[in-house]
């Protein structure tokens, strides 16, 4: 399995409305790529970052590298990270990892 994180923060002069938007659109994605698997979006509540202060983070998972990048390289990913994202985006941090899929549930 392939963890996929962006943690990101508005720039100050995006309208709390069109942050919304970004959001909104964020949450369609799963539904545009059904490789996509455990989609989560939210705002950041945490105060401990004393660098750089992200405002969101958004975190899904795909069964594999192959997925993850059919997914990156996607004309409609393209399409809105040039003119949607960028436009709006101050900073972001892009993690994406392997792991083994364990189940956490008692036997």
């Amino acid at each position: 399995m392939i963890k996929h994180m962006v943690l990101f923060a508005f720039r100050d002069d995006v309208t709390a409305e069109d942050r919304q938007s970004i959001l909104d659109e964020l949450d369609t994605l799963p539904s545009q790529y059904p490789a996509m698997r455990n989609w989560t979006c939210g705002e950041n509540i945490s105060n401990r970052s004393t660098t750089l202060k992200m405002t969101h983070a958004f975190v899904v998972e795909f069964d594999g590298q192959d997925d993850l990048l059919d997914y990156v390289t996607s004309q409609g990913h393209e399409n809105f990270v040039t003119h949607r994202w960028r436009p709006v985006i101050e900073h972001q941090v892009i993690v994406s990892y392997e792991y083994d899929q364990i189940s956490t549930s008692p036997n």
